[in-house]
């Protein structure tokens, strides 16, 4: 007769070899691979909590670990019923029950926990980021079009809601005059001009160079006055730490080093974030805050008197359903200490505390993601209910969540949006985030500001290239033809935008313009001012023939002739 014992212990050993290795891989990173805190806290976050127990406890398995459990459960069937032993073996009391037992369970679990935990893991991720989304239409005017499948039938009015869908994702409409859009204070530089000038003019030392994803822009102290970009000069290698804040006007050619690390007493900070092993940035902030988590865009830099400061902002997970989602978890606040890195974590953030952003925009871009669960599954796949950023090479890359400060100086993230699954480049609607405030545990609330069908200042890319090309025209007929170009719309609130001239990766001008043609366009000099009293003088790497006649050489009159031949040219072409 075989024995029970056996087919227990292949049993256990069954279900125990996958945790058994699992283990076993964690303690080879946490022993050989120590002080790597990137790995450690990969396997703890993405591993264990995002791939099998949210939480990390069995309050909410994923559909992963509900198969592994099927597959254990179908595996103890075999063992227990013989299936691995010789046909002849004699049965083992107790071997079938425990078999039928086990395959009962196996179809249990198949038939229920694990399609459910499939089938809603997406939709759960909806709801968590959608639970702060208000949608606005103006009120005394038809519904727009777009949210047709949200308002269609939609439940009668609450206390901080006028209505609100049907479906088993939250929805909040409101019926308003769309004051959130009316009005923004632009930059007076583009985010593409900056990257180019951080990339080229701002390392000041080997193996240090401006990291592109914390460049930000700080506005100027009063309405119209000129901003700063800023970038952190990272350091990398095994030896370099991060140099400083590099700053840029916008209007020249120089890069400025605002201020430095280690200069100065308490100013000490030995790691980057393009650091490897002990230079590390990355592997001490996973060590020291292994529940935090952030993007590169969630990372800037500011100047603090003559002392650098990072500001990086954080999430955090949170187990819902069967899966994970992210939520705010406040700041992390780097600065040079005694002796090397001193760093902090700020929980709670109020608006004007720190001067840039401290919301993650990682966390903005899911949560206009999730717009299209606002009318429910059933919408989302079969209309592509929801919106979109626009796609045109003119946005230069930059198409989303644009930093812009409000007529209350506060900062928000500006997204204006097409609809989903079109081809349109229409701005039909604004998603609206506050940047500059933060609560740990909390998602900051998304205004997404819908046109009516029809409205006027629906702006489209195309006709906003063609009156900005049109009014540059008109001041330097020569700019487009000599490799100058218009780049990145930025809303200015109701139906006035603004687009900027960079030639050789300087901003010399932007233009304000209105969608509907109702004041005339702006074009506002950036690179340089002429003086009082004298003619205007062109900017640094601005076109020769902006000069007089009188102050062009022969070779500047004859390369200026020849580009206005080429413009007569083109618009003599049908």
């Amino acid at each position: 007769m075989a024995k029970p014992r056996s087919r227990i212990v292949m049993t256990v050993a069954w279900w125990a070899w996958m945790p058994l290795a699992a283990w076993l891989f964690w303690a080879l990173l946490h022993t050989v691979f120590g002080g790597v805190g990137t790995w450690e806290q990969w396997w703890r976050l993405t591993v264990v909590r995002s791939w099998w127990l949210p939480g990390g406890d069995l309050g909410h398995p994923t559909f992963l670990f509900w198969l592994w459990v099927a597959i254990g459960l179908i595996g103890t069937a075999v063992i227990m019923g013989g299936g691995l032993e010789d046909l002849y073996v004699d049965t083992v009391p107790g071997g079938v029950p425990a078999a039928v037992a086990a395959g009962v369970a196996a179809a249990v679990v198949l038939a229920y926990p694990l399609p459910v935990a499939l089938w809603d893991n997406d939709k759960d991720a909806g709801r968590h980021y959608g639970t702060g989304t208000v949608f606005h239409d103006t009120k005394g005017t038809a519904p727009p079009s777009s949210l047709g499948y949200l308002l269609d039938g939609a439940r009668p009015a609450t206390a901080d809601c006028d209505a609100r869908g049907l479906h088993d994702v939250p929805s909040c409409v409101k019926h308003d005059q769309l004051e959130g859009i009316r009005s923004f204070e632009g930059r007076t530089s583009s985010f593409a001009s900056a990257d180019a000038m951080m990339e080229h003019a701002a390392s000041p030392a080997p193996k240090v160079d401006a990291w592109e994803p914390s460049i930000t822009y700080f506005y100027g102290s009063a309405p119209g006055q000129m901003g700063v970009w800023s970038a952190i000069l990272d350091g990398s290698g095994k030896a370099t730490p991060a140099y400083g804040i590099a700053t840029w006007d916008g209007k020249t050619n120089n890069v400025q080093v605002g201020c430095r690390f280690n200069v100065g007493p308490d100013n000490r900070f030995d790691r980057a974030f393009a650091g490897q092993r002990g230079n590390s940035l990355r592997n001490l902030l996973a060590e020291k805050y292994p529940d935090y988590r952030y993007d590169d865009s969630d990372v800037w830099g500011y100047c603090k008197g003559s002392r650098p400061v990072i500001v990086v902002a954080v999430s955090r997970q949170k187990a819902i359903g069967h899966r994970t989602v992210d939520t705010a978890a406040g700041v992390l606040i780097l600065e040079g200490g005694p002796k090397g890195v001193a760093h902090r974590h700020q929980a709670d953030v109020k608006a004007g505390e720190l001067p840039g952003p401290v919301y993650p925009d990682s966390l903005v871009e899911r949560q206009t993601d999730a717009t299209a669960w606002a009318a429910g599954r059933k919408w989302k796949q079969r209309a592509s209910f929801g919106f979109k950023p626009t796609s045109d090479d003119v946005q230069a890359g930059n198409t989303s969540e644009y930093l812009l400060r409000g007529p209350d100086r506060r900062l928000y993230f500006v997204t204006p949006l097409s609809p989903n699954a079109s081809k349109s480049q229409a701005f039909i609607a604004y998603a609206v985030t506050p940047a500059d405030v933060v609560s740990s545990g909390r998602l900051n609330r998304m205004d997404v500001y819908v046109l009516p069908d029809g409205d006027r200042r629906v702006a489209n890319l195309n006709t906003l290239v063609g009156q900005a090309t049109n009014a540059v025209r008109s001041t330097d007929p020569t700019f487009l033809n000599t490799k100058g170009e218009l780049e990145e719309f930025t809303p200015l609130g109701g139906d006035m935008w603004r687009v900027f001239g960079v030639r050789r990766g300087i901003t010399e001008f932007y233009v304000d313009l209105s969608a509907t043609g109702r004041t005339a366009p702006k074009t506002v000099a950036v690179a340089g001012t002429p003086p009082a009293g004298r003619a205007p003088a062109p900017a640094s790497g601005a076109s020769p023939c902006a000069k007089q006649p009188r102050q062009m050489n022969e070779r500047e009159i004859a390369d200026c002739m020849t580009a206005l031949a080429e413009e007569l040219r083109d618009r003599d072409r049908p």
